[in-house]
């Protein structure tokens, strides 16, 4: 299939469907086939990933210029995310509590090893022809692509439903559309997270335990996680809420809100309810790298210019990986980290010189750095600056 440019696969239905090996006898009638069932689907994705990746023009000899292939599989096993494998939750429903219960699956599948994952936003199974004009299914499924902004994959995905936006009002539309360009803008933040996955054996998809496992309070949340190392997310998973209560746990220098950059500081906290975004969370000593501007596709949002954030009160650092984004050139060191360091003392941050190279690498980055700091009258102050990068150390003090 790569002769025509097929790179990633929807591999549906990877698991023995109708419980086809139950009560049957396998592997030469040795076995029952209930021993083996479950494994099924990391046979399926590997036998994809390597016929993919091993395709070329040479005899059996392995391609490293191909596309990154990528799986999206209904079903999943331990080790089957090094097939360039995601999974997705398949065929929910689209109320509240399916919603509820997909985070709590996600962050599970998370912590068994399988980074990347997702769901149907809105719901495989939707309200058949009142779904575009329900204004209550309308809350919800925003609550759902919302949520989704802060996934490994963000998808929609419905059985006999017409899902583009526009089918749902302007309301919805508009709404996913910002929802569409957060998530744009958050790529440079999204490609460096993963990775780390990918590098360090990172999770990006991170349930409290694994950043605050002291803190009993945190442990006890079913629906608010880490996205990444740096910021919170706390999903609305409830139906016309006035205001949100999420709970932040103690840090130094305390929290700032994605949205506004007011400083939260620890604790319960509360916020007012908005119908275009949920509530996202910043801890102080976050460098965080997003893309300036509008963008409509990858490329474009990976090769923009840069806006820096940095959040003020405590030391932080942070490291931005690019590479050429559609290879496995990367494999044998063919991308590039540019190190940043954020001197609270000094209000100074200091972008490293940049280590490795990459075909078509951009050598000049025009970036806006952007300080959000706690003042003396318990509010934010926010200044700018902007800088060319050239690939050589620079300090930005403030």
């Amino acid at each position: 299939m790569l002769p025509i440019g097929i790179d990633a696969w929807w591999l549906d239905a990877t698991e023995p469907e109708n419980d086809d090996l139950v009560g049957r006898r396998v592997n030469h009638s040795t076995s029952p086939g209930e021993v083996f069932r479950n494994v099924y689907p990391l046979v399926v994705n590997k036998t994809i990933y390597e016929g993919l990746r091993g395709f070329s023009a040479g005899e059996g000899e392995q391609s490293d210029s191909i596309s990154r292939t990528i799986l999206l599989t209904r079903s999943g096993f331990p080790g089957i995310q090094r097939y360039g494998v995601a999974t997705w939750s398949g065929d929910v429903g689209n109320d509240w509590d399916t919603f509820r219960r997909q985070i709590v699956a996600g962050l599970g599948i998370s912590v068994c090893g399988l980074p990347w994952w997702t769901y149907d936003a809105g719901g495989f199974f939707r309200p058949g022809d009142a779904q575009y004009t329900d204004a209550h299914f309308h809350e919800c499924f925003s609550r759902w692509l919302q949520t989704s902004v802060f996934l490994p994959l963000m998808r929609v995905h419905g059985y006999m439903t017409n899902t583009e936006f526009w089918n749902y009002g302007d309301k919805v539309t508009d709404m996913a559309r910002k929802s569409l360009e957060l998530r744009y803008r958050l790529l440079p933040y999204l490609y460096s997270e993963a990775a780390w996955v990918s590098l360090e054996n990172g999770t990006m998809l991170r349930p409290l335990v694994m950043d605050f496992p002291q803190n009993i309070q945190a442990l006890s949340l079913k629906y608010q996680y880490m996205f990444g190392r740096s910021l919170m997310v706390s999903p609305i998973v409830e139906e016309r809420p006035v205001v949100w209560k999420t709970y932040l746990p103690a840090v130094q220098g305390g929290w700032y809100d994605f949205h506004d950059n007011q400083y939260v500081s620890t604790g319960w906290v509360q916020t007012s309810v908005s119908l275009d975004y949920i509530p996202v969370f910043v801890k102080a000593g976050t460098i965080l790298p997003l893309s300036l501007g509008y963008a409509e596709n990858v490329q474009k949002a990976l090769k923009s210019d840069l806006e820096i954030r940095v959040y003020a009160g405590t030391d932080g650092t942070y490291q931005l990986y690019e590479d050429e984004g559609t290879d496995y050139n990367y494999e044998k060191g063919g991308y590039s980290f540019i190190r940043l360091f954020w001197d609270d003392a000094h209000s100074t941050l200091i972008i490293g010189k940049r280590s490795g190279q990459y075909e078509g690498m951009e050598s000049v980055r025009n970036l806006k750095i952007v300080k959000i700091a706690l003042s003396s009258d318990g509010k934010s102050n926010v200044t700018e600056k902007s800088v060319v990068y050239k690939g050589e150390e620079l300090k930005i003090a403030f």
